[in-house]
């Protein structure tokens, strides 16, 4: 009995002993605060665990807020620090003292990096938010190593170096002002990062800047870009460039470089350079939808292997409209509005292009310019000197290369089409009127004056008495400049009639800034 005795209290001893060695190796979770939210408001001296116990440093609670969705709280008022993130966490800032309302606008939660990174996050794999902080006074206002960060209604202003500087991670910067800085407004040079919805107003350097990673750009307004030799928007990777606003910029609109592009519905104005250029350096590039005018320089200077330039309405450029030059294998040019421009549409030594359904009009130099030795064919374009007098060359062909132009318009200029010893062009269908002289007029032209809707107004729609309709030949075009179907004998020209009443081509304007 006693050596049973002995032997249970041996075995109930050891059992204690491995319970207390896992309890020291594994402890037990300390519960919660609920719920998870910890505090901070200027001159506090808490424990950051409620409203009425805030603490004075931001650090200190993020420190403390180590599980994830744990979030912190600041009140209005102004914290000199350099946040260090490297686990999950919210930082929600603009709270009024009793952390009732969050109004980043009238409570601005302001961290001031005293030169310094503001904020750093180095967070692989983890969750972190950025929500209503005002940034101020740093070398960076937000550098990211890595991690899975949003940042949204953030201000970041006053600073050295980039407002926001991105090398990894997975990145939604959302409804962001980047102000007042002597570089970059935004610089990523990794990771999957999508850039929406920001301004980035009065920067030293490039509004954004992209390097490297896989990116969308949409929906930003970029404005005061001062460098004379940077761009709104800097693009060296495959990119998405959507919807943004960009307006005076030293030098270029939108540059892009080293990739796959898709550049649409973007507004380009005041830009110092061109509006919007990729390099040779690019594959595809498709340039939709955009609004350009205004540019020191070409409106859009097009290069790379292969070329869509279609449905953008360019003006006021101080050279080309469109130029596209540098094309590996084909550039595809349509459905354009392309005003008041020194040249219309330039192409230079592209292998193959068609410039079709283009409305080109009251350029100064020339409407359409050709160089090289290329295959090319134009079909369904609106050429117009003047809406009220001959002005400059219609189509003009400067080397040797070929070209078919069928069921087009060219009317008001000093030369209707004229071409270069060497060069073959086969012309018809076309309707001349108006030239100072007509060299070459080719098979079946009309010579009738066109009858647009309101050449004054830059409105060349026809009307339905014009001798352009039902004057073409089917050559496989199906839409004209306006998306409408060809239907039966098409009409000469970029547009065919549909017994509609067509509003004058304005230029939509950006907002006052």
């Amino acid at each position: 009995m006693r050596i049973r005795y002995f032997l249970s209290a041996v075995t109930l001893g050891l059992g204690l002993t491995v319970v207390l060695l896992l309890l020291l190796t594994h402890p037990i979770p300390v519960a919660h605060a609920t719920p998870g939210i910890y505090y901070v408001r200027e001159g506090a001296s808490g424990n950051c665990l409620s409203v009425t116990t805030p603490c004075s440093s931001v650090q200190h609670a993020i420190n403390l807020a180590t599980i994830p969705d744990d979030e912190v709280w600041v009140a209005g008022g102004t914290y000199t620090e350099n946040l260090v993130i490297t686990h999950s966490v919210k930082l929600r800032g603009g709270w009024d003292v009793s952390f009732t309302v969050q109004s980043p606008v009238s409570t601005p939660a302001i961290i001031d990096g005293g030169g310094d990174h503001v904020v750093r996050i180095d967070a692989a794999g983890e969750a972190v938010e950025l929500d209503g902080l005002t940034l101020t006074n740093g070398r960076d206002g937000i550098h990211i190593d890595d991690g899975v960060v949003t940042t949204t209604r953030c201000t970041v202003q006053t600073y050295a170096r980039q407002g926001i500087e991105i090398d990894d991670g997975t990145v939604w910067l959302a409804e962001n002002l980047i102000r007042d800085g002597e570089r970059e407004g935004v610089e990523i040079d990794g990771g999957t990062v999508t850039v929406l919805s920001n301004t980035v107003d009065g920067v030293g350097r490039y509004g954004i800047l992209v390097e490297g990673g896989d990116v969308i750009i949409k929906g930003n307004l970029i404005h005061d870009v001062r460098g004379e030799a940077y761009h709104g928007i800097r693009i060296e990777v495959n990119g998405v460039i959507v919807g943004n606003e960009i307006a005076d910029v030293g030098d270029r609109g939108i540059d892009a470089l080293n990739g796959t592009f898709l550049i649409a519905n973007n507004i380009v104005r005041n830009a110092g350079g061109d509006g919007i250029r990729t390099a040779d350096t690019s594959t595809g590039v498709e340039i939709r939808d955009n609004i350009i005018y205004n540019t020191g320089n070409d409106g859009i200077d097009a290069r790379g292997v292969t070329i869509t330039i279609a449905a953008n309405t360019v003006a006021g450029c101080a050279d080309n409209g469109i130029k596209a030059e540098g094309v590996g294998n084909w550039a595809h040019i349509e459905a354009n509005w392309v005003l008041s421009n020194a040249v219309g549409i330039a192409i230079h030594d592209a292998p193959v292009f068609t410039l079709t359904n283009n409305v080109i009009g009251d350029n100064i130099t020339s409407s359409v310019e050709l160089t090289g030795t290329a295959t090319g064919f134009l079909y369904h374009n609106t050429l117009v000197g003047s809406g009220t007098g001959a002005q400059g060359i219609g189509l003009t062909v400067l080397s040797s290369l070929t070209a078919t132009i069928v069921n087009s318009i060219v009317v008001s200029h000093h030369v209707g089409i004229t071409a270069m010893p060497g060069a073959t062009l086969i012309v018809s269908n076309t309707l001349l009127w108006g030239n100072g002289d007509d060299p070459i007029s080719g098979t079946d032209a009309v010579l009738l004056p066109p009858r647009f809707v309101a050449p004054s107004q830059r409105d060349y729609h026809l009307l339905p008495d014009s001798p352009a309709v039902d004057a073409g030949i089917d050559i496989g075009v199906a839409d004209d400049v306006d998306g409408d179907p060809r239907l039966g004998t098409p009409d000469i020209g970029a547009d065919e009639v549909w017994y509609k009443v067509h509003l004058p081509i304005t230029l939509r304007s950006a907002p006052t800034l």
